[in-house]
């Protein structure tokens, strides 16, 4: 297509089974001017004749194999390759609502728009489960700079998918996917997007459905994951040593993804504990987080960062106690 008003990119690997779901799920909207870039990340089963299948039928289809480099350089083959004036990232396990795009491309209509966030829900056994990222009706009809909605709301995402992108806002300010994160990769593209953005806005439609599966990379953890969690952390402190000209406001976004990111790591590290990996990973955050973390103004966040800033030993410990306490209560409801 030559003018498209959306690209959809989908990344994939070794999805034989579950990409045809997908890709059905796009081809039937009724949202139909868009071109869908399907990047084969050096899949060794058939996913790529399957796609190539698709790509014979649909002339909005483009195919693109590469060997394996990870789903980080396939989406950002798929941002160079990008004609549309907007953007949308879709896993090729998961799925789109039946004719949820063409509700969240009406919001299109405000060229001053640089993010679109809608519902993302989970689907396990064929029914939506939970939200995931979740909002509620204060965050409709109004919109956020990305500062704004840390500070007001205490949103700051983890996935970009279930989200549209505005090309040119993402092009203009060189936000790409970090190629050398192998865990992560979603949460730096987000608050990348945060830095710089000024108008985004949150639409009430469920559009993005996860299919929450057995083995599923994204959803199980290991030591050894949860330690390459703090290559992040090196992400962001590099990107600030290579912005100086990065506002107070913009280090404070940062700062916050910093303490977003300790949180979660200890969130998910409670799922496969070891008390080798718990040493390793304390000494890889004492030379990684800064001294003092920015507060910014987030009353809910501020007794957190500050037991943080206070002592890691003692938030690792309560973030641990924490979730044990939550388990405990799921196994007594």
């Amino acid at each position: 297509m030559t003018n498209p008003e959306l690209t959809i990119i989908v990344p994939i690997f070794n999805l034989e089974k579950d990409i045809s779901r997908c890709i059905d799920s796009i081809l039937n909207q009724d949202f139909k001017n868009y071109e869908l870039l399907l990047i084969n990340d050096g899949s060794t089963d058939h996913s790529g004749k399957v796609i190539d299948g698709y790509a014979i039928k649909d002339q909005r289809i483009q195919v693109f194999h590469q060997e394996n480099k990870g789903v980080s350089a396939a989406r950002n083959l798929g941002l160079k390759k990008a004609k549309g004036t907007w953007v949308s990232f879709i896993d090729g396990d998961d799925t789109i609502y039946p004719n949820s795009l063409s509700t969240l491309m009406k919001a299109t209509d405000n060229q001053s728009l640089e993010l679109i966030i809608a519902r993302s829900f989970v689907e396990k056994e064929d029914k939506l489960k939970k939200e995931d990222y979740g909002f509620d009706s204060s965050f409709l009809d109004k919109s956020f700079s990305g500062y704004e909605l840390i500070t007001q709301k205490s949103y700051l995402r983890g996935s970009v998918c279930g989200c549209l992108f505005n090309t040119h806002f993402l092009k203009e300010n060189r936000i790409e996917f970090p190629h050398d994160l192998k865990i992560g990769e979603d949460s730096i593209f987000i608050t990348l997007v945060h830095l710089y953005s000024q108008y985004i806005v949150f639409i009430d439609q469920i559009f993005y459905i996860i299919n929450e599966r057995e083995g599923s990379a994204s959803r199980s953890w290991t030591p050894e994951k949860v330690l390459k969690m703090t290559d992040s952390i090196t992400f962001i402190k590099n990107y600030i040593e290579k912005h100086p000209q990065l506002s107070k406001s913009q280090l404070a976004i940062l700062d916050y993804r910093i303490y977003g990111v300790v949180s979660t790591l200890f969130y998910n590290f409670y799922y496969c504990f070891s008390f080798k990996y718990f040493f390793k990973i304390m000494r890889n955050l004492k030379n990684l987080v800064p001294v003092k973390i920015e507060t910014l103004d987030i009353q809910m966040s501020k007794s957190k960062v500050k037991l943080l800033n206070f002592s890691l030993p003692l938030f690792a410990v309560s973030v641990l106690l924490k979730q044990l306490f939550r388990e405990k209560l799921k196994q007594h409801s």
